[in-house]
């Protein structure tokens, strides 16, 4: 056993946000992250190496086969399957909705668009649970928003193929509202740092901004270490794990735990350890399950002397309508494509005028997630969530207006973006966590992942799941506090 006396389960936004606090505090943490530690320019410089860390490529070039996909789930397989451990992505097939998320320590910081942003809803926080509101989450968005660097796209002048340059030739679409803030370091590269990871460290990622610096101050890291349950034991928590490269099982014994293994990864492991009795009660578990209205297309929307390979890892947004309440699709271009092995030049060529899109916005957040006989399954309907005609249609009067077909695919919804499922509620039947982020019945066991968040944001919501996690920091803080006088 590994007794330690906070241990957070993740390293993405929940996990590492929450972690980087409290060693701040001067907390002692250890983290558990399944997936590597990334071949990225400052861990490379940094002392891991000397330390015995293997680095692990991303999807890159001929990395791509071997390192694109970690693990895969689906119905036939009795509980996912690992491909290769040191892969990028697991899938989780469902249904009525597939999840695609990242593997590595610094979790969806090496994967994402960079976009930081708020909620739609400007009262998102309000009347969810009490201790909660929009007005004392404030300063946890300023918080995490300066530590990643975020920077007004609109400002960034130098910057190839922003979405109102993009979009000229079609003056009908609207280009002109609020642009994401990116975390992103503009210095004048804008290719080889999309979906697939960014080496260079263009992208701020949560490895290096986060992690690293506190290493030496009281953090201790352990990568490929897997988390398959979470046992009560009177005033200490049990953690199982697998320590994937020793392909040995490890105990960690700890007073307070944060878990924050990404939305599918936390649900198996809450109904795991409610299934061994290792947790009871949770009756909300799994409720208010959304896809935060994701809906993917690719749009052949350039000239031919257009390039947007070259560009920041997220173009901007636009509306195809000017009706203010009309979907915003995201747009980037296909910067991976130089990371694509064997890719005939001809076909590259062509795809560099494509866009991949992404509709996003407030689902009806109403899906749920239940335990089956090996894994978890996933329920959402679509129908039920205006949000996604909306998208649809947009993206049919995008053909019109442009007389390019967007391709999507309506009957094959997957998101990148999976939220609930142990969202935050005012009490035991309304949720699985308390406006702290505590579990309900659970003294010192805290959720600060996107499963917590009570609703769909209609944003990319990485800075609120960051939020989020900053503020359960100061609630685990003040309970210390107390405790201790």
């Amino acid at each position: 056993m590994i007794k330690t006396d906070v241990l957070v389960i993740g390293s993405g936004f929940g996990g590492a946000v929450c972690a980087a606090r409290l060693v701040d505090a001067g907390q002692k943490v250890s983290l558990l992250e399944r997936g590597a530690w990334r071949d990225s320019d400052a861990n490379r410089q940094s002392d891991l190496p000397q330390q015995g860390v293997t680095l692990q490529p991303f999807p890159h070039g001929r990395y791509l086969p071997s390192h694109f996909l970690r693990q895969v789930s689906f119905g036939l397989l009795n509980g996912p399957k690992v491909l290769n451990r040191h892969g990028l992505f697991d899938l989780s097939l469902h249904p009525q909705m597939s999840v695609l998320c990242s593997a590595g320590v610094g979790g969806g910081s090496h994967v994402y668009w960079s976009m930081n942003m708020r909620p739609t809803d400007p009262q998102y926080w309000d009347n969810r649970a009490v201790g909660l509101s929009a007005k004392q989450m404030a300063p946890h968005y300023d918080w995490i928003l300066a530590q990643m660097g975020s920077q007004p796209l609109e400002q960034m002048a130098d910057a190839p193929n922003k979405i109102d340059q993009a979009l000229a030739d079609y003056p009908s679409l609207n280009t002109q509202s609020e642009q994401p803030a990116l975390g992103f370091r503009f210095r004048g590269e804008y290719s080889n740092h999309g979906m697939l990871g960014d080496a260079k460290n263009h992208k701020v990622g949560l490895d290096e901004q986060l992690l690293l610096p506190r290493l030496s101050q009281g953090l201790t890291v352990y990568a490929e270490h897997e988390c398959l349950t979470i046992r009560r034991v009177g005033d200490y928590y049990h953690v199982h794990s697998v320590d994937h490269q020793k392909q040995q099982d490890k105990v960690f014994v700890a007073k307070t735990v944060v878990l924050a293994a990404g939305v599918i990864s936390s649900m198996r492991i809450l109904f795991r350890s409610r299934q061994v009795g290792g947790l009871n009660g949770l009756s909300a578990l799994g409720q208010g399950f959304s896809g935060n209205g994701d809906v993917f297309a690719l749009w052949r929307a350039g000239r031919d002397t257009q390039d947007f390979r070259q560009s920041p890892p997220s173009m901007g947004r636009f509306r195809v309508s000017h009706q203010p309440d009309a979907p915003f699709l995201y747009a980037t271009g296909l910067n991976i494509l130089q990371q694509i092995p064997l890719l005939p030049t001809v076909l590259q060529r062509q795809l560099k005028h494509w866009l991949i899109l992404v509709g996003m916005g407030q689902d009806a957040a109403d899906g749920s997630v239940s335990w089956g006989q090996h894994d978890i399954s996933v329920q959402f309907e679509q129908s039920k969530s205006p949000v996604f005609k909306s998208i649809y249609q947009s993206l049919k009067e995008l053909k019109i207006i442009s007389k390019r077909r967007a391709w999507f695919l309506p009957q094959v919804p997957m998101t990148v973006h999976p939220l609930g499922g142990a969202r935050v509620g005012m009490n035991a039947e309304q949720g699985v966590v308390d406006g702290r982020g505590e579990v309900y019945g659970h003294p010192n066991l805290y959720i600060t992942d996107g499963s917590a968040l009570p609703a769909a944001t209609g944003t990319p919501p990485s800075m609120s799941i960051a939020a989020w996690s900053s503020h359960v920091s100061q609630a685990i803080l003040q309970k210390s506090q107390e405790f201790s006088k």
